[in-house]
């Protein structure tokens, strides 16, 4: 009889430890999901963040390119700046001015460049 009960105890025992480790189980990865859903709904705000971010540079960059457009300056500097000893309306150049003026200079850039690479590589294959 005394077999009998230290068996059945035994499987109690193991049963109730089966049963512990099943519960157990159950609330950590309810936990877990928990912490999951709280996470993922950072990270969609975050996003969601970045995404505003991205709207008010575009905008600003916007306001920007509007607020420093040639004829408007030109025309601020004509109103404002008269008197001004430090700037002069007739400082400010057209946009075809400045672009004819930049690639004129881009291309005499490119030109020494290339002629400063060709004498280097003519110097390299003459040396020994």
């Amino acid at each position: 009889m005394k077999q009998l009960w230290n068996s059945l105890n035994k499987f109690y025992l193991a049963n109730v430890a089966i049963v512990s480790l099943v519960l157990f189980s159950i609330t950590f990865m309810f936990l877990i999901q928990f912490k999951v859903e709280g996470l993922q709904d950072e990270i969609a705000k975050t996003e969601n963040d970045i995404v505003a971010y991205e709207d008010k540079i575009k905008l600003l960059e916007v306001e920007w390119v509007y607020l420093t457009r040639p004829e408007r300056l030109r025309d601020l500097a004509n109103l404002y700046l008269k008197d001004n000893s430090y700037t002069l309306a007739s400082q400010i150049k057209n946009s075809d001015k400045l672009e004819k003026y930049y690639l004129a200079n881009e291309q005499k850039y490119v030109a020494q460049e290339v002629a400063f690479i060709e004498q280097n590589s003519a110097e390299e294959k003459v040396s020994f």
